[in-house]
């Protein structure tokens, strides 16, 4: 049974590696489509308290809205592509956007996002790949 698991961490890292990769070269890819910078409103900051998962250490997640304004269309109440604690309402923010379709937003630093998903991605499934290759040597 041991010995399975030493290979089947292993395995689930790689797999995971490769989506971390996946998902960051499909972002970095489609980071030019957003073209235009505008700067957004916060108008809603939402506090979440998870105490079901582990009561003793409670997470608390914040949900940002925001609202902003492109040729004289508002958008309202949408959620921001980026949070945190310190974000309060009246707060401005830069965020990028399609100018073919204003509604489809991301946060300013996508192209930075998207390389730490990649280089990420490549240590786990590295890692994950040796792993693999020692379980099966020691057999």
């Amino acid at each position: 049974m041991k010995k399975s698991l030493n290979v089947i961490f292993p395995i689930i890292a790689v797999i995971a590696g490769i989506i971390f990769i996946i998902s960051g070269i499909h972002t970095y890819k489609n980071k030019d489509l957003y073209d235009s910078t505008v700067t957004a409103t916060v108008v809603e900051v939402v506090e979440d308290i998870d105490t079901v998962t582990d009561p003793e250490n409670p997470e608390t997640t914040y949900t940002v809205y925001i609202d902003y304004e492109v040729d004289g269309t508002k958008y309202e109440h949408v959620e921001s592509p980026e949070s945190d604690s310190t974000m309060k309402e009246g707060d401005t923010i830069e965020i990028l956007y399609q100018s073919k379709d204003p509604s489809k937003i991301t946060a300013k630093n996508v192209g930075k996002t998207s390389l730490i998903f990649i280089v990420l991605g490549a240590i786990v499934a590295i890692g994950g790949g040796f792993s693999v290759f020692r379980a099966f040597i020691k057999r």
